[in-house]
């Protein structure tokens, strides 16, 4: 007699971790090319980038848990999103606008890659 075991419960958990996981990576990555990219005077807007799990929470979506993960990758001094924006300004001692979505928007297709990888790869376990 064969028999087939459901093991649903493990797996979504599982599941949920490698992409809560695999967000991160993705937001560590980010960080670094962006504290790479940022303006530069004194340092302190380099020193000061940050990755903040906000929110990794299931919701109640039509009787299904759906999971939410939200990381923000970002710079909170007074003057980082003057700088993100002005394409103006010269940064003689290196960096430039635009240091966290340009490689953002360059690598987001890698991003969403290694979560699909990573989601994948722990659904498929024993």
């Amino acid at each position: 007699m064969a028999e087939i075991k459901w093991y649903g419960e493990q797996v979504k958990t599982e599941v949920k971790r490698a992409a809560a996981k695999a967000i991160m990576d993705c937001a560590l990555d980010l960080l670094g090319k962006s504290v790479e990219l940022a303006p530069v005077d004194q340092g302190d807007l380099r020193a000061n980038g940050s990755v903040t799990p906000n929110n990794v929470s299931a919701l109640k979506t039509a009787g299904n848990n759906v999971g939410e993960m939200i990381i923000r990758v970002g710079f909170n001094l007074p003057y980082a999103e003057v700088q993100h924006e002005r394409l103006d300004y010269s940064h003689p001692k290196g960096g430039q606008a635009k240091y966290l979505e340009q490689p953002f928007e360059a690598n987001v297709a890698k991003y969403q890659q290694h979560i699909k990888t990573e989601v994948k790869r722990a659904a498929a376990k024993d």
